[in-house]
């Protein structure tokens, strides 16, 4: 047992040491660098990657079938971790930049249904995505002054979830973490009844505590803490995705407020709005599948 645990302890710090190394790489590096060594880096990991590679591709098969050939499989499969390491580029540059600089990073399109959904004064919920880069969505709305917050998963690695805390601390970024599910509802509800803000929710990857719902023509286990926050608090649902165009800069898409049903029967009603967000969710995958990170992940079950 000591064994398995020292080994697990030279892992992380091995993954936090090439971290910590990237990072401040990238910091010293220009901007009109990054998408090539995005490029390159992307193809490298491609290439050395196999199992992950491997399950991208089972992953498209299973959602689209035969409707990429070969070469346009491959492709997607490099641009997605192409822009897995774009997106970190990006979030290293917005430690060194001006908060002007940040904002022009993306335009968003439906701010207005923020602003008015805010107004009601109950809190709103986002429904979201790994897509394009999230996280720096999360740090644009926070940096306009919206009271914003968002439930994330630390990384495994604990001296590099310390790294990303710190980092978040010290930029205002402020996130609630997944760590302990009681421990973490309870602070999100804290969270929301305080300020009434947006607490955003990332719906798109395997719950096995979820409920069974279809996505792309299959069952899956979808997370209901979107559903369940909305209707018990009585909050308006929006979706928030974020995609990156091709001059760079990012397009952020604010949609809703969402009809939400709400019956006597609540794990219905829970179960048919979480369908909901899930086709939303689904509608962006299938325009832009390439900036879709969950395809990294055993989606399908």
């Amino acid at each position: 047992m000591r064994k398995k645990q020292i080994k697990k302890e030279l892992l992380h710090m091995s993954i936090f040491i090439h971290f910590v190394f990237f990072f401040y790489f990238i910091k010293l590096m220009p901007v009109f660098t990054y998408p090539a060594i995005s490029r390159l880096l992307g193809f490298i990991s491609f290439s050395l990657m196999g199992s992950t590679r491997e399950r991208i591709k089972k992953n498209l098969k299973i959602a689209y079938g035969n409707t990429f050939n070969y070469l346009e499989r491959r492709r997607i499969n490099i641009d997605i971790f192409s822009n897995v390491i774009m997106s970190f580029c990006e979030l290293i540059r917005v430690t060194k930049i001006e908060e002007d600089k940040i904002l022009a990073m993306a335009s968003i399109e439906g701010e207005e249904k923020l602003q008015s959904a805010l107004k009601e004064g109950n809190g709103v919920i986002g429904v979201c995505s790994h897509m394009g880069n999230f996280p720096l969505l999360e740090t644009i709305l926070v940096k306009k002054g919206y009271p914003a917050n968002v439930i994330v998963k630390d990384p495994t690695a604990e001296y590099l979830a310390k790294f990303c805390r710190n980092l978040s601390k010290q930029h205002k970024i402020p996130y609630i973490s997944k760590k302990d599910i009681k421990a973490t509802i309870k602070e999100a509800q804290q969270w929301l009844s305080s300020n009434k803000g947006l607490l955003s929710f990332y719906i798109d990857q395997h719950a096995g505590n979820g409920l069974s719902v279809m996505f792309f023509d299959r069952k899956v286990f979808a997370p209901t803490g979107a559903a369940v926050f909305a209707r018990k608090y009585n909050c308006p649902a929006i979706g928030i995705f974020s995609y990156r165009i091709k001059n760079g800069s990012h397009k952020i898409i604010i949609e809703g407020p969402y009809p939400l049903k709400k019956t006597n029967n609540v794990t219905e009603d829970i179960k048919d709005n979480t369908t909901q967000f899930m086709q939303r969710v689904e509608h962006y995958v299938k325009l832009y599948p390439d900036q879709w990170f969950s395809w990294l992940h055993r989606r399908f079950r």
